[in-house]
């Protein structure tokens, strides 16, 4: 009886809210102070209640519950987190790729109507299509509106938003595009720095630019010099990667606000977002071992975490005991349910009632007096499958980007970075650190290749200490190797053809055979 009547309630606020957000101003209401228990609870609700709903309705999740014994769950007694803990969990190989997109869907059927198809970039492997109905499409617009709404009252000039992220199908630059035009002046324009430059000196001064992209794509912008950028107003948003707070203080020369965003085309863009709090609270773990150690586990996997802030009213973000984060989109209206998927990132989440208190104990009063949102907090370390296992040491692409980034010379001379494992001709696994040089590096030739390799390398080790101690214990001829390449050389010669860019290769036995990789430069114990 009392599962019924929260359900009963449940579903009486869903169509409450429905009414309630139609409006970008109402819908602030929900992140408005004071209310945190209400929806990280009423949240878990709505996870349940939508679970139930995808295997009733669902043909391909009721399939994939039965083939692990997991229908009988539809019930439950306890404590609702163990029993929601005890849902299988899905992700693109075990459920995606199994079953077809209408057999995903609500009644196994697409609607006629209202339907978005967008597709990921395919970084992993083949893109795969994403179907957003009427209903989803609406709370991402909302929550993209609240969030620019913000940005945009504290401007003194008029916002021109400059859409670089990749256009086509692709799924953060199409929902950019529908979810901002009806509140701002926006033009679409891609990842073409020519015509970003171009627009920019056609409109003139007179306006604060929002530009949004790829990390790697604003600071190549932002080191064009065709254009003063000291003359104009810009604001510099951005997702698909994280960075490093030496990065962000590079793009901070040219913008006067600089802020990230965490999604995936799995699940939805704009899951989570950087404020002024997590911002200077990212800031605070980079300077204080003993607050790290508190509520991170960068020392555990060598990188400082994106930290991030969320509404658990509309996901509900776990941790499983590999350390990967386990989402569910929590609203019933999505046509393709994603229940506990993993999407196969590092992360934790913790409440501000857990942070709060050891910010005040260890002397942070500077952040905590940023908080304007009472929403948990989103710690991530990038991607579990975009790492590489080195003598029993877990070795992040991030970790390598933020070595570079914490360096000016490295930072400006650098283009991109790849982490290459592969098979030697005895069967031994190899680590090779790849670093390929800007045009403008390249031609330059000024950077010190060798003092660079083992600063690298010594940084690495510095900040994983499982990475240090695998290099002590390493058999001889495994020490990783590490070496500059010149623009789009070597292993970096088919760059560019990619939505985005790759910080990861596994490769075969002999597969280092058709490039150019110098492996002359052996790190030193």
């Amino acid at each position: 009886m009392k599962k019924a009547l929260i359900f009963g309630f449940v579903w009486a606020q869903d169509g409450f809210v429905r009414l309630f957000t139609h409006s970008v101003h109402t819908h602030k209401v929900l992140l408005g102070p004071g209310i945190e228990p209400f929806r990280w609870l009423l949240g878990r609700w709505r996870a349940w209640r939508t679970f139930e709903l995808a295997a009733r309705r669902v043909p391909a999740y009721r399939a994939f519950l039965a083939e692990r014994g997991a229908l009988a769950k539809l019930s439950f007694r306890g404590r609702l987190a163990e029993a929601f803990a005890t849902i299988p969990e899905m992700d693109k190989d075990s459920y995606i790729k199994r079953w077809s997109i209408p057999e995903r869907s609500l009644g196994g059927t697409l609607p006629r109507h209202g339907v978005v198809v967008d597709e990921s970039s395919g970084s992993s492997g083949t893109p795969t299509s994403w179907v957003r109905g009427k209903d989803e499409r609406l709370a991402t617009r909302q929550l993209l509106q609240v969030g620019f709404a913000r940005t945009a009252n504290s401007l003194r000039k008029q916002p021109f938003v400059l859409n670089a992220f990749s256009l086509g199908a692709w799924a953060t630059g199409m929902n950019v595009s529908t979810s901002l035009t009806e509140v701002t002046m926006m033009k679409s324009i891609g990842p073409d720095r020519n015509k970003i430059i171009a627009t920019m000196k056609e409109f003139g001064t007179g306006f604060t630019y929002i530009i949004l992209s790829y990390p790697p794509f604003l600071k190549a912008l932002f080191e064009d010099d065709r254009i003063d950028w000291s003359e104009y107003d810009i604001v510099a948003a951005f997702g698909g990667e994280g960075i490093s707070e030496n990065m962000r203080g590079h793009i901070l020369r040219y913008a006067h606000s600089a802020f990230g965003s965490y999604g995936a085309s799995d699940l939805e863009i704009n899951v989570a977002i950087e404020t002024d709090y997590t911002v200077e609270l990212r800031r605070a773990i980079a300077s204080d071992r003993r607050l790290a150690a508190r509520i991170t586990r960068q020392e555990e996997y060598g990188v400082l975490p994106m930290v991030f802030q969320f509404n658990p009213y509309d996901y509900l973000i776990e941790t499983n005991s590999a350390g990967e984060l386990v989402v569910t989109i929590v609203r019933k209206q999505n046509i393709n349910p994603r229940i506990r998927y993993n999407i196969h990132d590092r992360g934790h989440v913790m409440r501000l009632r857990e942070v709060t208190p050891i910010l005040r104990e260890l002397g942070h009063q500077n952040v905590i007096g940023q908080q304007f949102l009472d929403l948990p907090l989103l710690f991530h370390y990038g991607r579990s499958d975009l790492s590489v296992d080195y003598n029993g040491a877990v070795v992040a692409p991030d970790a390598l980007r933020d070595v570079i980034y914490g360096d000016p010379d490295l930072l400006e001379a650098v283009e991109n970075h790849r982490l290459i494992s592969y098979e030697d001709d005895n069967g031994h696994r190899q680590l090779h650190i790849a670093l390929q040089l800007t045009e403008a590096a390249t031609a330059r030739e000024a950077l010190d290749h060798q003092r660079y390799r083992e600063h690298v390398v010594r940084e690495l080790r510095r900040m994983n200490g499982d990475f240090h101690n695998a290099i002590l214990t390493a058999p001889d001829g495994t020490l990783p190797t590490i070496a500059f390449y010149g623009f789009r050389a070597g292993p970096f010669e088919g760059d560019g053809a990619k939505l985005k860019n790759e910080y990861v290769w596994h490769l075969p036995a002999g597969g280092l055979a058709n490039w150019n990789v110098d492996l002359s430069h052996v790190t030193a114990r």
